[in-house]
């Protein structure tokens, strides 16, 4: 869940062509039966140029981001100064989170709970049809043990079967893991049409939704959604991601419940860079309460 840059050791050749400037990036959905999503509230435009197009690539480092000049001003990304801070990170340490994964490796959520700023934690369970977490497990226990609300995280590769990618991540992530309603993280197009892309995707969201019995969270960037989401999954919230000042727009008028602002945030307990995330205003937890 990163901005454009290298890719990881895990992401195949044919998914980077697939992710290029010329080529996307992509997410998904579903089970419990959410609350309605509250009413759409005015934003305003943006008045910043984006710093990178926001297309995104497979759980990139978000070192690699920055060493490509993705992120010219890192700065911005640690929201010290926001503009918009006390607007929308009002009780800033029950609405900020992170997403974490091997990525990450050894945690100490001990003093991750005890930094004070986070409630929430979205950890990768699983990816395509035969890629596992080796760090899932002990990130669950660790997290839950420390008091810290735990969702878990699939990455959908297009191109894959839906029922293969579910098998995967039902091996590995267990309602009991949850607090959250699970997550499908989408960053990548594939080679398939427009068509059968949202028709598979819409599919994997219906096994997630059927086998945890809940609507599962959608995770995308800004570009991302405007370009390939747009008008699909109105029934679902969303996590949209864009690593600037000024705040995502969807420009379908979408409601989002929270906003991944940063790649490059840092957290006691976590060595080197970890996303976050903030609730938006007028959403809290519950309404991805598990």
């Amino acid at each position: 869940m990163f901005l454009a840059g290298n890719v990881s050791a895990e992401m195949p050749a044919e998914a980077v062509a697939a992710a290029t400037p010329n080529s996307p990036s992509l997410l998904a959905a579903s089970p419990k039966e959410a609350a309605p999503l509250p009413a759409p509230r005015s934003k305003k435009s943006s008045k910043a140029k984006l710093q990178t197009d926001d297309i995104l690539l497979p759980d990139m480092m978000p070192t690699e981001a920055s060493a490509d000049g993705v992120l010219p001003n890192a700065e911005l990304l640690n929201l010290v100064s926001h503009k918009r801070k006390a607007r929308r990170l009002t009780g800033i340490s029950s609405r900020e989170g992170i997403d974490v994964s091997h990525y990450q490796h050894i945690i100490d959520w001990k003093l991750v709970a005890d930094d004070g700023t986070i409630s929430y934690a979205y950890i990768k369970c699983s990816e395509g049809s035969t890629i596992k977490d080796d760090f899932y497990v002990t990130n669950v226990e660790g997290a839950r043990r420390a008091g810290i609300s735990v969702g878990a995280y699939h990455f959908y590769r297009p191109g894959t079967p839906p029922k293969e990618q579910m098998r995967n991540m039902k091996e590995i992530a267990k309602s009991s893991d949850f607090d959250l309603v699970p997550m499908i993280d989408v960053e990548t197009r594939g080679y398939d049409s427009q068509e059968k892309f949202i028709a598979d995707l819409k599919e994997f969201a219906r096994l997630v939704s059927e086998y945890y019995d809940c609507k599962p969270l959608f995770y995308t960037g800004q570009n991302f959604y405007n370009k390939y989401l747009i008008g699909e999954f109105k029934n679902y919230h969303w996590m949209i991601a864009r690593y600037h000042e000024e705040e995502p727009t969807l420009n379908d008028g979408q409601n989002y419940a929270f906003w991944q602002f940063s790649s490059k945030g840092r957290v006691s307990g976590i060595k080197g860079n970890v996303d976050r995330s903030c609730l938006m205003e007028g959403f809290t937890l519950g309404d991805v309460e598990y």
